[in-house]
């Protein structure tokens, strides 16, 4: 690009970025050097000093108009701009930061007008934005503390799911006051009052504020579809590759700190690429999610099922706050639990009500246990996989443990190998 195009292409990025704005302007240096004798650039020669060739302008904020200020005059009258001229030259921008977060622009609105005359911190606000983004914490109660601390009502505020109290229930004098928290038939609850006289102020405060609330948990709605698209396997409804490598580091620091056992199951589908060879991807992908269907059947919820690779999965059992059951044993019990897995998808009717395939399918996993087959999770997935090789060795369908033959002994009476401390 020549030197010329590179000015060209940053004058516009600046304008662009409205930073600054250059406007070429005549120069009337060139007409005084037709005049005889005269030095255009003279600053005492005729027509002053030679303007530069352009001048930057930068944007000036409304102010509004003292009291002397006087209309503009057009044409030598006075002349006042009609309400759609003022619309126009006046674009409305209280609602352009929630429109670019909200997708839907009447939520924006509503969000916008109720948040004008509340008057919330920018940083409570900011800071609720973030607890949606990660979702470590109850939104609804987070927003609940920043109303309480903005208005300091003397009463306290709570929302109560929909269909259990409504607004018109309640009295003028009654000692609690409540908006409904719905928008284009989404339904929230009811933002309620309680503890103080219900008044005019206290009403308008109230549905001031039921207004911004329905915006955050909109948005909130808006961030958890957000994670659950990112954070989930499409076919199969578990947790894909990404959330599994990113989130299973911090259950080990958790497990390290606070001393449980953490043990990953590696396991995949035996023939699977046969499978899908002689009935079609369709069937495969049948396959795939009941497999993870009987999967969830064994496991708790906390348990982290994952799909890493194509007919390659990996589960996450983990016991922070004492065993599965009383008398148990980590990682043996996880061991039968999935030997239970196993026998149920070695069992499925597969070719049953016009099932994916005929006759019967298996699987083959591997079991590693931190702290005692490794500490981090690239060691602890090579000893899984190391253990599903050996699984399919010996013949398939099978669960191996980490371990010589699977029979190492564990002694839960003695500390396991924690390192750090």
């Amino acid at each position: 690009m020549s030197v010329s195009g590179e000015l060209r292409k940053e004058a516009s990025e600046v304008e662009d970025n409205n930073l600054v704005r250059p406007r070429l302007v005549q120069e009337p240096a060139r007409e005084r050097c037709l005049v005889s004798g005269v030095n255009p650039m003279d600053p005492s020669a005729p027509g002053g000093p030679p303007r530069p060739a352009f001048e930057i302008f930068r944007p000036v904020p409304n102010v509004a108009p003292g009291r002397s200020a006087k209309p503009p005059k057009r044409d030598g009258k006075v002349t006042t701009s009609s309400p759609a001229e003022k619309a126009a030259e006046t674009p409305d921008t209280a609602s352009e930061p929630l429109a670019d977060i909200l997708a839907d622009q009447d939520q924006a609105g509503a969000a916008a007008s109720g948040s004008a005359t509340l008057k919330i911190p920018m940083q409570a606000q900011i800071t609720l934005t973030q607890e949606m983004q990660t979702g470590h914490r109850d939104i609804q109660t987070v927003a609940l503390e920043i109303l309480q601390s903005n208005f300091r009502w003397p009463g306290y505020l709570k929302i109560e799911p929909p269909g259990s109290e409504q607004a018109q229930l309640f009295p003028v004098g009654a000692e609690k006051a409540c908006a409904v928290l719905q928008h284009r038939g989404i339904n929230f609850g009811t933002l309620i009052l309680e503890g103080t006289a219900k008044s005019t102020r206290i009403t308008d405060q109230l549905q001031q504020s039921a207004a911004w609330l329905t915006a955050m948990l909109l948005l909130n709605r808006n961030f958890k579809n957000l994670r659950r698209l990112a954070d989930t396997d499409e076919l199969s409804g578990a947790y894909n590759r990404r959330y599994f490598m990113e989130n299973v580091p911090h259950l080990l620091d958790r497990a390290r700190r606070d001393r449980f056992c953490v043990t990953i199951l590696l396991f995949d589908i035996d023939d699977f690429k046969q499978y899908n060879d002689q009935f079609g991807h369709a069937a495969g992908d049948a396959i795939i999610r009941e497999v993870i269907r009987l999967l969830r059947h064994c496991t708790r919820n906390r348990d982290m099922v994952a799909r890493v690779g194509g007919d390659e999965f990996a589960v996450v059992f983990w016991d922070e706050g004492g065993p599965r059951q009383p008398d148990s044993q980590h990682p043996r019990t996880v061991l039968n639990i999935a030997q239970r897995f196993r026998k149920a998808v070695a069992e499925h009717p597969w070719n049953a009500d016009g099932g994916p395939i005929s006759g019967k399918l298996s699987i083959s996993g591997g079991l590693a246990t931190f702290p005692w087959d490794a500490q981090n999770l690239t060691d602890l997935l090579a000893v899984a996989d190391q253990e599903l090789m050996r699984a399919k060795s010996i013949g398939k369908n099978a669960i191996v443990l980490a371990g010589p033959a699977g029979s190492r002994d564990i002694d839960e009476a003695k500390s396991p190998p924690f390192e750090g401390n």
